[in-house]
């Protein structure tokens, strides 16, 4: 276990070294051919800061990041430049536009324009770059279209006037065209750009070289070699995995008086449901925007721009999602222990009051902060600027603290249990995995708005990528092992070869396939290579998942029937997770991770599928089987209702999955060939998501949504909302009664 993570975070930071070394320059001034300023790099990251502060990732994205329903404004701004220069190019040769040339000369012209985009002419030494009289005239066409698409502009689903200061708009345009240099130029010494010949596009002549083939067939051959290598253990070790080998059923809820600390946690548990309907709500608004510039004859854009309603979408889910399991880890603490420190409640209390704060500060900070009306402190109460991590630094921090007083009340209620224990054994790695939880998110801080784009976007992924997906992964892994083991399920020798098998599996393929976010965001081409050849192995362990689910199944047989265990549904939550974590993980995971899909794929809605399979899919529904599992202990029996959980087990999983069908899914599949096909500025740009078919899917959308909220959300938020009007009384010393 030590070998993999000593060998899997140094070849991380040895990414993230040669991430920082070559990330593409932001230089001092640009010039045109004549040694005019055009302007500075402190305009760039002027630009970049404008970018941020008005949540323009979550409307377009740049380099392929960010939301889906604008532009990529990179790949926008050099294919409009490449038509610009193409013009200008055949004017001046032929004295007519493109359109009017022969197919032979306009094949001359566009041989011409590429080697001219592809030439790098940034002078390190005296840290200029200087622009070609095409580039030179581009921007100076380009820059007042920008002012007007962020003014008056109505392509954007953006409101009039978004960004009143014509400066600002100005200075946003130049962070665009930096952007595009570093899309279309080569890197120093290389044949291909910064960002590995990403976005395609013929008028620029950005088209995949070799080593994106290369290291496709790289990445398959490390997947077929992983499987078998797995199954092959897995078979040579049959004791490896989840085995009904514990001392029989305990199943303890009827007969279970919680803790006082365990009684404070229920507000946790009813606040967490609500931020679920919130998140689902703002979904269905913003994905309502893509078509129609309001809802549903309400222009509410000026109240909530799609800046505002996908930022709260995506911070709500990674809010309920994490403090379901913070408020689980807290709840299952004194349950394995049976102890109770003194004034662990009023702990639990103060840490409830601190997550409202961040909660409610960040989402109305974000709001205040796209309306520029926190001026210069927009980056530490307003709007962050990044994806997932939309919340301002001052709202990241606290919450970081939170965690940390998050972790000592969970190591107050289990330190009885790390007594006289191996520093390997199950309570020491439930020990290990509370820690990591605030470690890795403190990485998230490790950028500024001065930081260079792709160097923040290389921390940004610690966060989004290993903090989620690896450390909450390792995290709720220990959390059900353990739950597994106190009910008398599984062994502890059982439970802890679990978890070991999931750090050697999860994090051995996680931590280096963070890199598969890295392809195009102006990376070095090693990190492509590490990545690609690496995250295709983070599908081995989920294939595993369609053997161990119906385990499950057979853990949990009390009097003859699953059904009379009264944590049913929790499990059957969990069996879905193990359906998403193959599904969304793996299937649609890898569809888009091999280079080459990924190259014409990369921001499409094929993106989105694989995202919404695996985050709510996985992590969602594991918070959801947190929900039910300890609100069963809480409330008392007349509350509970099995009716409830079943019409919300099945509205969650058929709504998710109709939403993939019918909408997610086909409409990355045909964006995905019209980037092919045309460029990927096309299949972002809005004559195709406007198209009929896209439109269509976009509407075919309704019936997974509704199914989703109402017969999904809304049955749990009532189960769990009632049970806070009936609560068991909490236990007086010596502590809850065993069965």
């Amino acid at each position: 276990m030590l070998f993999v993570l000593i060998a899997g975070f140094s070849t991380l930071i040895f990414m993230g070294h040669e991430t920082t070394n070559q990330a593409p320059p932001v230089p001092e001034q640009i010039v045109d051919s004549s040694g005019k300023r055009l302007f500075s790099g402190a305009d760039i990251m002027a630009g970049q800061g404008v970018f941020q502060k008005y949540g323009l990732m979550d409307v377009g994205s740049f380099f392929g990041h960010g939301a889906y329903n604008g532009p990529d404004f990179s790949a926008d701004y050099l294919h409009r430049e490449g038509i610009i220069s193409l013009d200008q190019m055949s004017q001046r040769r032929f004295n007519k536009p493109y359109a009017a040339l022969q197919v032979g000369e306009q094949g001359d012209v566009a041989g011409s324009l590429h080697k001219e985009l592809k030439e790098n002419r940034y002078d390190a030494q005296s840290k200029t770059l200087t622009w070609t009289d095409n580039q030179a005239e581009a921007y100076r066409q380009l820059a007042p279209y920008y002012d007007t698409e962020f003014s008056v502009g109505r392509k954007l689903p953006l409101p009039v006037n978004y960004i009143n200061d014509p400066t600002e708009r100005l200075q946003l345009s130049r962070f665009f065209a930096w952007g595009a240099w570093v899309c279309s130029t080569n890197r120093p010494g290389k044949d291909y750009t910064y960002t590995n010949n990403w976005p395609p596009d013929d008028v620029v002549g950005n088209a995949p070289n070799w080593q994106i083939f290369f290291w496709s067939a790289m990445s398959l051959i490390m997947l077929v070699g992983g499987i078998g290598l797995t199954q092959f253990l897995m078979s040579a070790f049959p004791g490896l995995g989840w085995a009904p080998d514990g001392g029989g059923m305990k199943d303890n809820v009827k007969s279970y008086q919680p803790y006082r600390s365990q009684t404070s946690l229920y507000p946790y548990f009813a606040v967490v449901a609500l931020l679920f309907l919130f998140q689902t709500a703002f979904g269905v608004v913003t994905a309502h925007y893509i078509v129609e510039q309001g809802f549903y004859g309400f222009d509410i854009r000026s109240i909530f721009p799609y800046s505002i309603t996908r930022s709260w979408h995506l911070q709500l889910s990674i809010f309920w999602i994490a403090t379901a399991w913070l408020a689980a880890g807290m709840f299952l603490a004194p349950m394995l222990s049976k102890h109770e420190p003194k004034g662990q409640h009023w702990l639990v209390k103060i840490l409830f009051v601190a997550i409202l704060i961040v909660a409610v500060g960040s989402i109305g900070g974000e709001w205040l902060g796209i309306k520029n009306m926190l001026g210069n402190l927009w980056f530490w109460f307003g709007h962050q600027g990044w994806e997932y991590l939309e919340l301002g630094r001052f709202w990241q921090a606290l919450l970081t603290v939170g965690m940390v007083l998050w972790a000592f009340i969970v190591f107050r209620s289990i330190a009885p249990l790390l007594k006289g224990k191996d520093h390997g054994s199950l309570p020491y790695m439930l020990l290990y995995g509370v820690l990591a939880i605030p470690l890795f998110f403190s990485f998230g801080m490790m950028y500024n708005p001065g930081t260079n784009f792709t160097v923040a976007d290389f921390w940004r992924w610690w966060v989004v990528h290993l903090w989620v997906e690896g450390i909450f992964e390792l995290y709720t892994t220990i959390i059900v092992a353990y739950f597994f083991c106190s009910l008398g399920m599984v062994s502890e020798k059982s439970a802890l070869s679990v978890i070991y098998v999931d750090i050697l599996l999860y994090l051995g393929s996680g931590i280096v396939g963070i890199g598969h976010h890295y392809y195009w965001t102006a990376q070095p081409a090693i990190n492509m290579a590490l990545g690609s050849m690496i995250s295709a192995l983070e599908v081995v362990p989920l294939t595993l998942l369609t053997m161990e689910a119906w385990k499950f199944v057979h853990l949990a047989k009390v009097e003859g029937s699953i059904k009379n265990f009264s944590h049913y549904w929790a499990m059957m939550f969990l069996i879905a997770v193990g359906f998403w974590n193959f599904l969304g993980a793996g299937v649609f995971g890898f569809l888009i991770n091999t280079p080459i899909v990924s190259y014409y794929e990369h921001a499409t809605y094929l993106t989105s599928n694989h995202g919404h399979a695996a985050l709510m899919g996985v992590y969602g529904m594991l918070a959801v089987a947190a929900i039910l599992f300890c609100t069963r202990y809480l409330m008392e029996e007349s509350a509970w209702s099995n009716r409830l959980a079943a019409i919300s087990f099945w509205g969650l999983n058929i709504g998710l999955l109709l939403m993939i069908v019918l909408n997610i899914f086909p409409a990355g599949i045909i964006q995905m060939i019209a980037s092919y096909e045309h460029g990927f500025w096309y299949a972002r740009s809005p004559e195709f998501t406007h198209s009929h078919l896209f439109q269509m899917f976009t509407w075919l959308r309704v019936a997974g949504d509704l199914t989703f909220v109402l017969a999904g959300v809304l049955p749990l938020v009532f189960l769990v909302v009632r049970g806070m009007f009936h609560l068991r009384k909490a236990a007086v010393a010596p502590g809850p009664v065993q069965p």
